[in-house]
């Protein structure tokens, strides 16, 4: 028998992620734990994701921690990362202590970065929670990839990532073509690896368009088996612009170069959900 659910989620980035999480974790019987996004995996991938690597503490800093710990406070955020990047089973072992708490039934780890995670890795996370007695369910937001890539630049430039410009289409033409922007774009990779390792009745794939209707709760509740709260789409969290008109400001040139560069992930996402061919205002540069 299941200890409870644990909620994966694969972002993607700027699709509402945080939205969801913040959904999830308030329900009754759900406790995501200390951190919105805990960036554990990604990190084995290096290239970009190597930011993600948690350096090692000095023995100073861990015996800090220990002190810390024996006094009844926290763990500080960074040490946390750096042993479950270090030792698997502790994010196993996490997770499982949450659902050990009276009363709830559901967990997860929803990090944006995710999406990149090829099958080996969906597998390796999917076996250790089975090991541990969780169920575990998949969730995957995708947006128009143009309006994405434009909401992750204006991201990276807010947090000094990138240099700031009021030019913004010469900056997002130098972006989009990059390793930085494809890592998290390439919704076609995502969803082949989730596909490779999960049911489909354990994945629940959204819009970021149609997150935040009526129909879009709801689905995403009966999903995870919570209550639908009808004006959550009413509160976005971390939203920087929306994804209903992913190329107002740029030239018509700009958002056609973007949307074929990126012309395997509008394909392949079609092919399972036709209707992205309107719902996706930049779709119409491939998909005709």
């Amino acid at each position: 028998m299941s200890k409870g659910t644990f909620i994966l989620g694969l972002g993607g980035q700027k699709c509402g992620s945080s939205w969801i999480q913040a959904y999830l974790n308030r329900q009754d019987g759900s406790d995501f734990g200390r951190l919105g996004e805990y960036q554990i995996w990604e990190s084995d991938l290096g290239s970009v994701f190597e930011r993600y690597r948690v350096p090692e503490p000095s023995t100073l800093e861990k015996l800090r921690v220990q002190a810390k710990l024996k006094l009844g406070g926290a763990e500080p955020v960074g040490h946390l990362r750096w042993r479950m990047q270090t030792n698997r089973d502790r994010y196993f072992e996490y997770f499982a202590d949450l659902l050990d708490k009276p009363g709830i039934r559901m967990t997860g780890d929803i990090t944006p970065s995710y999406a990149a995670l090829p099958a080996p890795l969906l597998r390796k996370i999917k076996t250790g929670m089975q090991d541990a007695e969780i169920t575990t369910k998949v969730i995957f937001s995708m947006r128009d990839p143009v309006a994405r890539i434009r909401s992750h630049l204006r991201m990276d430039m807010a947090k000094g990532r990138l240099e700031q410009t009021d030019d913004i289409e010469a900056a997002l033409r130098t972006f989009f073509p990059t390793a930085e922007a494809a890592a998290r774009s390439r919704y076609d990779l995502t969803l082949d690896a989730m596909e490779a390792v999960f049911e489909p009745n354990d994945v629940h794939i959204c819009f970021f368009e149609e997150l935040f209707t009526p129909e879009g709760i709801a689905a995403l509740a009966r999903f995870a088996r919570v209550p639908v709260e009808e004006e959550a789409g009413k509160s976005k969290v971390n939203a920087r612009d929306t994804g209903s008109a992913p190329s107002k400001g740029l030239s018509e040139a700009l958002t056609a170069d973007i949307a074929r560069h990126y012309a395997p992930v509008y394909r392949a996402v079609a092919e399972r959900f036709p209707r992205v061919a309107t719902l996706w205002p930049s779709a119409r540069y491939v998909l005709g």
